[in-house]
């Protein structure tokens, strides 16, 4: 795949339906500025060692969300360990979405 589809994929350029100047600004610079640190993280460590990128921003993208959801699982876990009950650690985790979970 190339990297402008991989990008476009990833990054939701292929899919964002917003209704307003604002929202499509906003959308847009998110999308950039996320785009900027994913191209950092697919340069080599130092210019000696070449130009080209060494992964695509696709891969790192995946890369990232792997290491999202790792997280997540080793928070929630943590929690867990520590006593607090699922529901309680659901509830945290997704209580800006308003979602209510079943118990």
């Amino acid at each position: 795949m190339k990297q402008t589809e991989d990008g476009k994929g990833c990054l939701g350029l292929d899919e964002y339906r917003m209704r307003n100047a604002e929202a499509i600004q906003k959308h847009w610079c998110l999308v950039f500025v996320a785009y900027s640190f994913l191209h950092l993280d697919c340069l080599p460590p130092s210019p000696t060692k070449g130009n080209l990128p060494i992964k695509t921003i696709g891969e790192a993208c995946r890369q990232q969300a792997q290491a999202l959801i790792q997280a997540l699982l080793l928070y929630v876990h943590d929690q867990l360990q520590q006593g607090r009950a699922a529901p309680d650690v659901f509830a945290r985790l997704f209580a800006k979405q308003g979602v209510a979970l079943a118990t």
